[in-house]
């Protein structure tokens, strides 16, 4: 294997990016709001409403999961890829070309990637069955198609892993799973980014070009309101809107009842509780819900002298439970018989000698001195061997007379059961008095015989006399009643709805306010961010234009989300002259254009994604758009992960013409779909080859030797700690803007080494104590050699080869910094 192939076990883990340009983008959509909130001076109710509605959760952008990129993607079984084929990535900012023929596979690792997060592959998506069936490779019979893609995921101390695989033949019918550090394994549509995967879709192939200016006008003008990133506050205003709707539509049906309840409560004039009621509503100001609440449950007024509560009293009347009053007494008369069974038996008989011999034992142990009996007057007879002998008889009698105690117990228990049923409510109707009194002094009575048969008497009466009282009152109440019993439930439910209407009142006013500052940001928020969509989109369109005579004046959207007709206006112009850009572009500067809505779309800071995969961007570009593409991919890389799949060597040659740097892969087919990728340069291993190519000319020239080798390895070496300053960020989750600005202030190559080592520049003075204590003394001096080279003196280097291998297996070491502790 050569030094230019890729083996797995050299990929450079985990490592970071900032964001897009502070300046341009400072802060998400969410954090600008949750900002604008704070500073607001909204009545805290109002904000308490729009932080319940925006959601808290939500104000830290669209996705939990922190800033993504690609480490690697393994393919087998899938298109044009049979047996396994890796490609490795260094997960930070910068481009890497994927290049190789028509038919090389390049594509199907593309389409890969795409696959493995969102089950779909957009080139066969919505097309006919025999255009989207012929999924798997055809020399790959053996396994199940698998993707999987190695992931770097922002404040992760070590890598994530993304599969998809098939076990059957329905392309729909895969299964994704993403394994990340500290978090399991979850299911891919668990995962929290598929809705960021809609809005900032970082996937482009070349039919997603065509779809992008083909597309329909809606469709157009939603793919770029979604990135404008103020779903949220649209969807907080879409849950402020229900609940308004709601409590005003409640609020207007209280109202509207009134007249129709007042005319209903007239026709009771005569009943004194329907005059309460019409003051009760008619009460100025709001309507005296307590008077209302008190006819509703139904307590006695003035004019009914108690009547009617004593009449509700007694339609409430419980009797006593026959059911368990019966059980109870049935057990009471078993227990009973069992203990008469039981008496004049031998149970019985030893249960009353074991009391005796107790008594007896109990008077000889307080008179020991004393063996004369007390009942006989025996002299001896309860001495020790005597107290001995009573002590074991007690016990077997005791054992004799089990059956007696338990059926005593019994007894008392049974006995105890039909007495505490025997209870008398805290208020019961007069004329229940008597019956009642009589049940309840069954609780007094010991004898269990006596018990029972007064239980069975005076239960059954109570029942009886409850049901009949219960029965009369019920009439006597439908009697009485019958028309305001049916109008009361109708009180009730108006007043129910009046109360809740007059207690949300003070929400609805504060809904209302929410809404108008949704509505007066979202405007605000809307212009501007479309402001800075629709300049970046003109940046990249000057780029890519190139010699062509069209000017992009401007992007818009015409409409609104809700509306049925909205759609995405380019204000492009050929000359001067306003016009059609659909109708005077060519299918290059189409393409191009797509393009120009597409990379802002991708790399805005609401995105989690920090890669984007582009595949065939070149086709039907002129040699002028593909340099300026080149040029637009260089400035992306500065921020953003970007791999592009292409067949055209021009985009190569114009990286390469332009002095731009890029990561280079060629893939080559074999037989049986054997796919293989190989890294042709990378800025370290370029600047490392060059070295090498100088060391090896015969009769190397002195100031070749002191000053462009150690340049070069300088370079190789600059560049190695920059990928680690990378890496070292990334593991920790820090902000992307710290290190953005400390990468830019980092001028000269001792503060890239210490953002490196400390993730500091101001420790730039450490730098050789620390390659010393990490590396060793003779990496200290290959630094110090390489960066004499700028100097006049240059630096002394007496074998070129052995200094350049040197530095190559130093440059090794610092890609691949230890886990910080």
């Amino acid at each position: 294997m050569t030094d230019m192939e890729q083996p797995e076990e050299n990929v450079h883990h985990s490592t970071d990016i900032t964001r897009p340009n502070p300046a341009d983008q400072p802060a998400t959509a969410a954090e600008l709001v949750q900002l604008r909130l704070e500073e607001s001076s909204l009545s805290e109710p109002v904000k308490v409403l729009l932080q319940e509605a925006l959601g808290r959760g939500e104000a830290r952008g669209t996705s939990s999961v922190g800033r993504i990129y690609l480490e690697s993607v393994a393919v087998t079984g899938f298109r044009g890829i049979g047996p396994r084929t890796w490609l490795g990535l260094s997960p930070r900012p910068g481009v890497n070309l994927v290049v190789g023929r028509n038919g090389s596979g390049k594509s199907s690792i593309a389409e890969g990637i795409e696959t493995a997060f969102t089950g779909v592959n957009m080139r066969c998506h919505g097309l006919h069955a025999s255009r989207s069936s012929n999924w798997r490779n055809l020399h790959h019979g053996g396994g199940k198609p698998e993707i999987e893609v190695k992931l770097a995921i922002e404040g992760d101390a070590g890598r994530s892993t993304l599969t998809r695989t098939w076990d059957g033949e329905d392309f729909g019918t895969s299964r994704g799973e993403l394994k990340r550090p500290g978090h399991g394994r979850v299911p891919v549509d668990r995962v929290d980014w598929k809705q960021a995967m809609e809005d900032y879709r970082p996937f482009l192939s070349y039919v997603d070009l065509d779809r992008m200016i083909s597309g329909k006008p809606a469709q157009m003008y939603d793919a770029i309101a979604s990135i404008l990133g103020l779903r949220h506050l649209s969807a907080a205003d879409g849950r402020l809107r229900t609940e308004e709707k709601a409590l005003d539509d409640a609020a207007k049906a209280a109202k509207a009842e009134v007249p129709e309840l007042r005319a209903a409560l007239y026709e009771l004039e005569d009943d004194e509780r329907a005059v309460h009621a019409l003051l009760a509503i008619d009460t100025p100001g709001s309507p005296d819900f307590s008077a209302l609440g008190a006819l509703v449950a139904g307590l006695p007024d003035d004019s009914d002298e108690g009547l009617l509560a004593e009449l509700r009293l007694a339609a409430g009347v419980q009797g006593p439970d026959m059911e368990q009053i019966d059980a109870a007494v049935a057990r009471l008369a078993k227990a009973l018989a069992d203990a008469e069974d039981v008496r004049g038996t031998s149970a019985e008989d030893a249960h009353q000698r074991a009391d005796l011999l107790s008594k007896a034992l109990s008077h000889h142990d307080r008179h020991a001195d004393e063996e004369t009996c007390p009942v006989c007057g025996t002299d001896g007879a309860l001495d020790a061997d005597w107290a001995a002998r009573a002590a074991a008889q007690i016990a077997v009698l005791r054992q004799e007379a089990k059956a007696a105690d338990d059926s005593r117990s019994e007894l008392r228990s049974a006995a105890r059961a039909v007495q505490d049923l025997a209870y008398r409510p805290q208020r019961i109707p007069s004329a229940l008095t008597d019956p009642w009194d009589a049940w309840t002094a069954c609780r007094m009575i010991s004898d269990p015989g006596e018990l029972a048969r007064r239980a069975r008497e005076t239960a059954a009466p109570l029942a009886d006399a409850c049901a009949v009282v219960k029965e009369r009152a019920v009439k006597e109440l439908e009697r009485r009643d019958e028309r305001w019993r049916l109008l009361v439930i109708r009180l009730a439910a108006w007043a129910e709805r009046a109360r809740a209407a007059e207690e949300s009142a003070p929400r609805l006013k504060d809904i209302r306010k929410a809404r108008a500052w949704i509505k007066k940001l979202s405007t605000e928020l809307r212009e501007q961010r479309m402001e800075g969509f629709a300049d970046h989109s003109q940046q990249i369109w000057e780029k890519l234009r190139q010699e062509s005579d069209i000017e992009l004046n401007g992007v818009s959207l015409r409409g609104s989300e809700k509306a049925a007709v909205r759609s995405l206006v380019m204000d492009v112009s050929v000359d001067g002259q306003d016009a059609s850009a659909l109708g005077v572009m060519s299918q290059g500067e189409l393409h191009s254009l797509a393009l120009s809505l597409f990379l802002p779309r991708a790399v805005t800071a609401d995105s989690p994604f920090g890669f984007i995969v582009i595949d065939d961007p070149v086709q039907s570009m002129d040699p002028a758009k593909v340099n300026g593409l080149a040029q637009v991919l260089h400035e992306l890389g500065k921020h953003r992960q970007v791999v592009v799949f292409t067949h055209d060597t021009r985009l190569q040659r114009a990286f390469t013409s332009q002095e731009l740097p890029v990561t280079v892969f060629q893939v080559e087919r074999g037989q049986a779909s054997r796919v293989k990728v190989t890294r042709v340069n990378d800025p370290v291993a370029q600047a490392l080859a060059d070295a090498r190519a100088i060391a090896a000319t015969p009769n190397l020239p002195v100031t070749a030797r002191s000053h462009v080798l150690p340049s070069l390895c300088r370079i190789a070496l600059e560049n190695a700690f920059l990928e680690a300053a990378w890496i070292r960020h990334h593991r920790r989750g820090g902000p992307e803007q710290e290190l953005h600005a400390a990468v830019d202030d980092a001028e000269k190559f001792r503060k890239v080494a210490a953002l490196a080592l400390f993730g500091d520049v101001r420790k730039a003075g450490d730098v050789d104590a620390e390659v010393r204590a990490r590396y060793g003394a003779q990496a200290a001096q290959l630094v110090r050699q390489c960066q004499s080279g700028a100097h006049p003196g240059g630096a002394q280097i007496p074998d070129a080869r052995r200094f350049v291998d040197d530095v190559d297996a130093l440059v090794q070491k610092v890609r691949r910094p230890e886990v910080d502790a």
